[in-house]
């Protein structure tokens, strides 16, 4: 039973058949579970990705199964297409960008017709966008990858679509305590966060992931891409985004104590899983023009970054804030001012130290 997320109501059809012979095996292909007793679910995952900056090896190269996915597509597209020195690096980094996803990787390898690896690659800062035009023999939601993810999401019900629109602020997964905080505080969706987690991952929108005994949820980027279209069309995306900057403002304040404390290890640990939710928090912050904000969430990092070996990156942060002229707080202003010339010092860098303090 193939594509079976459109006919779920139809599941008890199948469980009567498997009650009425018992030695009946149905096989469903389906983006949600059918939730029915005996049902063993097998999550395919994405395909083999190659690392981009061993691409010098053609050979190794066309091994990697979402790298043959594309050879063999552009090939049909343009039959004199093959994998050169010159553009190995980005057909693997065209198929690393497209999470190892079969219909993205159809649908940008048909676009060499038109162009060179390097000028796709170019064009998929914005993904959905590029990755239009599929086969006309298809169903029309298989067409395109907005067209797939939106099959996907109409599935939803409403509170459903709402969160996974807030959770795409996300940025490379977050815990189930950010998202209660930041998605649905209170339940104002009107819904158990835990349990439309939970939807989301049957519907094959959400990924769990983490390690050291931590859960993650996370999207696929060109999944996220979507949520945040959905997000920002339907007005609550400033918010959303305010709520993310706070949370992680606050947890790193939390947390600065701890950076040079017994359980060191465990904060820094977790803050390297948190970095990219950091980062953009940041970004929040200067669009936003939140300096005070922004100058609490870096200064309390700085150990961090200077732990972790992100001085530079940590310095950059800090002097972009700074560039915004905040009208801070004259204790907030100093505690930033102290970590731009601690992270200073670690660089070496006397003058910009003594500037600092």
């Amino acid at each position: 039973l193939d594509n079976f997320e459109h006919l779920l109501p139809a599941s008890q059809v199948v469980a009567d058949l498997l009650e009425a012979a018992p030695r009946l095996k149905v096989f469903v292909t389906s983006r949600s579970i059918l939730n029915l007793y005996g049902e063993q679910e097998f999550a395919v995952p994405p395909l083999a990705l190659p690392d981009p900056s061993a691409a010098a090896d053609l050979d190794r190269l066309s091994q990697y199964e979402a790298v043959a996915l594309f050879i063999a597509r552009a090939r049909t597209a343009k039959a004199s297409f093959s994998v050169t020195v010159e553009s190995a690096r980005a057909v693997a980094e065209i198929c690393v960008r497209l999470d190892g996803l079969p219909l993205a990787i159809e649908l940008a390898a048909s676009r060499v017709r038109l162009l060179e690896p390097w000028e796709i690659l170019a064009r998929l800062d914005r993904h959905l966008a590029v990755l239009t035009t599929g086969a006309t023999n298809v169903p029309p939601r298989q067409r395109t990858l907005r067209g797939t993810i939106e099959w996907s999401f109409e599935l939803l019900q409403p509170a459903e679509q709402e969160l996974f629109g807030r959770l795409a602020v996300f940025a490379d997964g977050c815990t189930l305590e950010a998202a209660e905080a930041i998605c649905n505080p209170g339940g104002e969706l009107g819904l158990d966060t835990l349990d439309g987690i939970a939807s989301l991952l049957g519907q094959s929108l959400l990924r769990r992931t983490g390690d050291a005994g931590e859960s993650r949820y996370g999207m696929l980027e060109t999944i996220r891409e979507y949520g945040r279209d959905r997000l920002g069309a339907g007005g609550g995306m400033e918010e959303i985004v305010q709520r993310h900057l706070q949370y992680y403002r606050n947890l790193a304040e939390l947390g600065e104590p701890h950076f040079t404390g017994a359980d060191q290890v465990t904060w820094l640990d977790r803050f390297e899983r948190e970095h990219a939710n950091v980062r953009a928090a940041l970004t929040w912050a200067l669009d936003g023009g939140e300096a005070e904000s922004g100058l609490r969430l870096a200064s309390a990092l700085w150990r961090f970054w200077f732990q972790r070996g992100y001085l530079r990156e940590g310095r950059s942060w800090l002097e972009a804030v700074f560039a915004l002229k905040p009208d801070a707080t004259p204790a907030t202003r100093a505690k930033a001012y102290t970590a731009l010339g601690g992270l200073a010092y670690w660089l070496s860098e006397v003058d910009a130290t003594q500037t600092a303090y």
